[in-house]
């Protein structure tokens, strides 16, 4: 069923509004992939758990500066937790398309906006 001109004309303005919003985020994020790093993730859990004891202590012996102390230990092992590195691993598809060239090879993860364009592209292919 074909589209009367206004609706195209309004589908057209939907989809730049949808590019132009997706590109603001794209350049609002890292251009990094960032993995969790586990070891910060184990050592803020512990750090965590180290400020809970001494807050606790803290109030267990009426001290406000020791459960001030613990508090922020506490956030400062949450800090820890959250924190991730930007370094990236590579793969075994990554060095072995770098060394053929990797010219013509798909690129082992698509963007969001990569992937939703070749779909796009697909969909209109099939339906011409």
């Amino acid at each position: 069923m074909a589209l009367s001109e206004h609706e195209q004309r309004l589908l057209d303005e939907m989809e730049r509004g949808f590019y132009q919003s997706e590109a603001d985020v794209m350049q609002a994020g890292s251009s990094q992939h960032r993995r969790l790093n586990y070891r910060s993730l184990v050592l803020g859990i512990v750090v965590v758990i180290l400020g809970i004891g001494v807050l606790i202590g803290g109030v267990a012996a009426q001290q406000l500066w020791l459960g001030l102390i613990g508090f922020a230990v506490m956030l400062g092992g949450v800090m820890l937790m959250l924190s991730r590195r930007s370094s990236e691993t590579l793969t075994v598809e990554d060095i072995t398309s770098a060394q053929s060239g990797g010219g013509s090879a798909k690129p082992a993860k698509e963007s969001f906006s990569e992937r939703m364009e070749r779909r796009w592209d697909e969909r209109m292919g099939d339906d011409r």
